[in-house]
């Protein structure tokens, strides 16, 4: 809400007073209008000034009306004024406010459910990936962080509809439920599954009963960080050497190559063509690592001879600037 209108109600009053007041000198006393007006500001100032004229009874009267209603309002209001600088709350509110817009006119973006280590992480991958994303979070503190970073935040409960609107989920591609509460992870699955029936929701599952529950609750993918670290644990110590190797391909610093998935639709020129006719390699550098074909099933190391169909999905490799070129050549 906006900080000022605390000051509408007293703001309210003391021009009622005001315009009460110096018709009340005017009419009851016979004084001009600036002189009337002048002893209502003094009285409501209590600047300790004498009257303009002298007083009649029924004067005296409206004067300590004034006095007893008036200044009263006038120290609340000030004071609420202070307080509303002092505090900065006019400077948030226009901060949320810009905020609240841009995340309005955000399309096809993420929304991260919960900052915590693993909503940290995938911030991280999705600044990686210049992908926009929204982080919905209970606590303060990630409010400051997100400030920092520049990076649209709402601070509220997760499980709430109205906040997950507030996020855009009606516009939003996807939604991770990433909180540490297996609880809430169920609850946000839920709610962004009946708000929007065509949104991708990957759930986090810090227990192995929850990923069943998430499953019904509409999760299109479950994942259970410590299930996780365990098989990557194990493929260390027994394939070391595979795993440096993706290690270097995926995410060294030094080069750039990214796994990229295309749908081919309808109006596509790959459709009924194989890749060696549609020579996606030389015209584009990218790899086509698999097909996967609108019945599930993946065509895995397809050949030149692999025929592209509507509706198949290729998974290709490559620098971002092939990737880029290839999804030209998908959707050209």
């Amino acid at each position: 809400m906006n900080p000022l209108r605390r000051l509408i109600i007293p703001v309210i009053i003391l021009m009622v007073l005001l315009i009460g007041g110096t018709l009340g000198y005017r009419y009851l006393e016979g004084w001009p209008l600036l002189d009337a007006l002048y002893m209502v500001v003094i009285t409501l100032s209590t600047v300790g000034f004498r009257e303009v004229h002298p007083l009649s009874h029924i004067g005296k009267v409206l004067t300590m009306g004034i006095i007893v209603c008036g200044v009263g309002t006038a120290v609340y209001t000030l004071g609420q004024a202070i307080e509303i600088v002092v505090e900065g709350e006019i400077i948030g509110f226009r901060r949320k406010s810009k905020m609240d817009k841009i995340i309005s006119e955000m399309r096809d973006h993420y929304i991260i459910c919960g900052y915590g280590r693993v909503g940290h992480q995938v911030a991280h991958e999705f600044l990686a990936e210049k992908k926009s994303f929204v982080i919905i979070d209970s606590k303060i503190e990630t409010a400051k962080e997100m400030e920092a970073s520049n990076i649209p935040y709402i601070i509220g409960d997760i499980t709430s509809d109205e906040q997950l609107e507030e996020a855009g989920i009606r516009a939003a591609k996807g939604i991770i439920a990433c909180a540490d509460s297996d609880t809430a992870n169920v609850f946000v699955t839920l709610s962004a599954r009946v708000l929007n029936p065509k949104l991708f929701i990957v759930a986090r599952a810090s227990q192995k009963e929850t990923e069943e529950k998430l499953k019904k609750a509409g999760a299109d993918r479950v994942i259970s960080p410590y299930f996780i670290a365990g098989r990557r644990m194990a493929s260390m110590v027994v394939k070391p050497v595979a795993v440096d190797f993706l290690d270097t391909i995926m995410h060294s610093e030094h080069l750039e190559l990214n796994l990229g998935e295309f749908k081919v639709e309808e109006r596509s020129k790959l459709v009924n063509r194989s890749l060696g006719e549609a020579q996606i390699r030389q015209n584009s550098g990218a790899y086509i690592l698999s097909i996967r074909k609108p019945t599930g099933n993946f065509v895995l190391q397809p050949v030149a001879d692999t025929i592209v169909e509507t509706g198949d999905v290729l998974v290709a490799i490559g620098t971002p600037q092939q990737l880029t070129l290839l999804e030209k050549v998908v959707h050209g």
